[in-house]
């Protein structure tokens, strides 16, 4: 639920950067490590962010010891993909042809659905395990940042 926009964003980033790959032309090079630092840099950002707001969250929330298993298992299920199967699957998608990368894509639009299934269902087990004064408290922190990502998706402050 939390993670959504976060995968969006970098799934996002990973295509636009696959795209700028296929388009450069014979005589241009390919992109070298400094031009593929930024992204690195952003995705090591969002997933300092991702761990501070899940520690935030977890402060917040003051769990009791009997609940602590049942927080692992809800922040495992918010591990974002590995990022090395997603280059190599965008790598592989630049040999394929139009309709094969759209059938590919639609795979890989069914895989994260599935994930974000999973991840909703594990947010679903670890809320029925909350009292209802940490229920309320994980909906405020959920509410703002659902929030914050869609000022930050609409660049408005709404």
């Amino acid at each position: 639920m939390i993670l959504r926009p976060l995968i969006i964003a970098v799934s996002l980033l990973t295509t636009l950067g696959a795209m700028a790959q296929t388009t450069n032309s014979t005589d241009t090079p390919a992109p070298n490590s400094q031009q593929v630092r930024p992204l690195q840099k952003m995705h090591d950002m969002m997933m300092k962010r991702h761990a501070w707001h899940l520690e935030t969250l977890k402060t917040n929330l003051k769990l009791l010891p009997e609940q602590e298993s049942q927080w692992a298992t809800f922040t495992a299920s918010m591990k974002p993909q590995h990022r090395e199967a997603l280059h190599k699957t965008m790598a592989d998608m630049e040999k394929l042809t139009t309709p094969e990368r759209i059938d590919k894509m639609n795979v890989l639009k069914a895989q994260r659905d599935a994930e974000m299934q999973k991840r909703n269902e594990a947010t679903r087990i670890f809320y029925t395990t909350l009292s209802d004064e940490q229920k309320k408290t994980f909906d405020q922190q959920t509410a703002k940042f659902m929030q914050r990502t869609r000022q930050a998706q609409h660049g408005s402050a709404t």
